[in-house]
């Protein structure tokens, strides 16, 4: 077999893979559907990070893409409802930035909560409008983030959607608790690109939302 050196080389490869565990004659069993699930979120991966340096490809309004996240996040979370929270802003937020990026930003930052904040943890994801500016702020009741922990994929991609939109992203080291920011410009003029709705996000086996959050959260049967 030819070796796949090309970023979506490897993402085709791994697709590939993904579906033999997935398919309709796929071995049943948990096990063998979480780790299809898992090839195609490493897929999903070497996709987006092709995008980390292009211009931003659209305009998202974060209200509605946010909520939808979070709320389809909250569906298939092994956590009570309670626990999973957004508090949208009062007003549109249209900034700039590729709606992959977002999916990955907000749903690697839950999927983290899930691995790290403890069994039972809080996560909130608040929007704000300050100065022409908004701000995205996600925190977790977890032990916080360790001084030496290393970035993943999932701060990548805030940083590389923050780069697109003209913005920056901070995360506070230490803790007790979890925090960190997104801040960008708000562009009013710019067609927006409509957000998903949270039921089709659960309804849909291969959304943005199983992919991302395959390791821990409720995947479909």
């Amino acid at each position: 077999m030819r070796f796949a050196s090309d970023p979506l080389d490897r993402a085709a490869l791994l697709r590939r893979q993904a579906a033999l565990r997935l398919g309709p004659d796929a071995p049943a069993g948990a096990a063998g559907l979480r780790a299809g699930y898992l090839l195609l979120r490493r897929a999903r991966e070497l996709e987006l990070e092709t995008a980390f340096s292009l211009p931003a490809a659209s305009c998202l309004e974060l209200n509605g893409w946010c909520s939808a996240l979070i709320g389809a996040a909250a569906e298939v979370c092994p956590l009570p409802p309670a626990s999973v929270r957004f508090c949208g802003w009062g007003e549109p937020l249209p900034v700039a930035g590729r709606s992959g990026l977002l999916e990955a930003l907000v749903l690697q930052l839950v999927c983290n909560s899930l691995l790290y904040a403890g069994p039972r943890p809080n996560l909130e994801l608040r929007l704000r409008a300050v100065g022409g500016c908004a701000h995205l702020i996600y925190a977790d009741s977890g032990p916080g983030l360790a001084p030496d922990a290393r970035p993943g994929f999932g701060f990548g991609a805030a940083r590389a959607f923050a780069r697109q939109g003209g913005g920056s992203f901070a995360v506070r080291a230490g803790g007790p608790g979890f925090a960190c920011a997104l801040s960008l410009p708000l562009y009013p003029a710019l067609p927006l690109l409509a957000p998903p709705q949270a039921a089709e996000l659960v309804a849909d086996r291969f959304s943005p939302v199983y992919i991302h959050l395959a390791p821990r959260c409720i995947l479909p049967e």
